[in-house]
């Protein structure tokens, strides 16, 4: 059971003219093939531009494109019809990169988490209990007393817990988490990262995570995916893309990351550990 992208294209039109005419379009994502699969981790790594976001959209049907295939679970996405679209959204959820736009201020936290399952048909009596429950598995406890605030009456951590809580409510199969803690405190970090992680082995649930961040990327997913111009250019393991980098974007990846590879010496026990990076881990 996965996720898949099979050849995906994207084009935008280039802005500004040439000649008197205008640019010819470039694509954002140009023949990408990718999967994710239940009960795995997948980080997609790359530099602003890469396509990364576009290829997220593209899985969660919010962005068309010029030719390839979605599957889900083996289902062939656009094969459906409204309807079974409609159904098949709740298998594949995402959790956006700002906490702070993608919730509502108006909104308290009991409506947030519930506005998907009252979107799906799912019964008020139900959706109380499915928002406590979901509250409690991303670590919200106790879950009555965050029922009622809004956003700006919780931190940046909480804002973020609150998001996963409202795609996590439709008991999806696939996450797609687009730079989940870019925006979050240092100190909060690994708590997040942390719940995505406990999820993903608890409910079987397959997450990508997209991160420009490639040390965080090592440390959280199974397999890690390079994305540079619009094309997947290496994946491989965590080992793997460390200690045998192929392509010469992923070395620059590597070598722009302070203190890196003395991280990863130190995690092997090549080297006494005298300090830890944001995740806790020794340096």
């Amino acid at each position: 059971m996965s996720l898949v992208a099979e050849g995906l294209v994207v084009r935008y039109a280039s802005r500004g003219f040439s000649w008197g005419r205008r640019s010819d379009e470039r694509p954002a994502v140009d023949g990408v093939q990718v999967s994710v699969n239940k009960g795995e981790m997948v980080a997609l790594v790359g530099g602003s531009g890469s396509g990364k976001s576009t290829l997220a959209r593209c899985l969660v049907g919010m962005q068309n494109f010029a030719s390839g295939k979605v599957s889900v679970d083996g289902t062939d996405v656009a094969t459906l019809s409204r309807r079974e679209t409609k159904a098949l959204r709740r298998r594949v959820q995402m959790i956006y990169q700002d906490p702070y736009e993608s919730l509502s201020p108006r909104q308290r936290v009991r409506a947030i988490v519930a506005e998907g399952l009252a979107i799906h048909g799912v019964d008020r009596d139900e959706r109380d209990e499915r928002v406590i429950a979901t509250l409690v598995s991303v670590g919200l406890t106790p879950a009555e007393s965050f029922l009622d605030r809004r956003p700006f009456e919780l931190s940046g951590g909480q804002r973020q817990r609150v998001a996963i809580a409202s795609s996590l409510v439709l008991e999806p199969g696939y996450l797609i988490a687009d730079e989940p803690v870019s925006m979050l405190d240092v100190s909060v970090r690994a708590g997040v990262l942390t719940v995505l992680d406990n999820l993903r082995s608890t409910r079987d649930l397959g997450v990508l995570m997209i991160t420009h961040d490639l040390a965080t990327a090592v440390h959280v997913a199974d397999r890690i995916v390079v994305m540079r111009n619009g094309r997947i250019v290496e994946e491989g393991t965590a080992v793997e893309i460390v200690h045998s980098p192929s392509h010469s974007y992923t070395k620059a990846l590597l070598a722009a990351t302070p203190g890196f590879h003395r991280e990863m010496s130190t995690e092997a026990g090549d080297d006494q550990p005298g300090h830890v990076d944001q995740f806790g881990r020794a340096l």
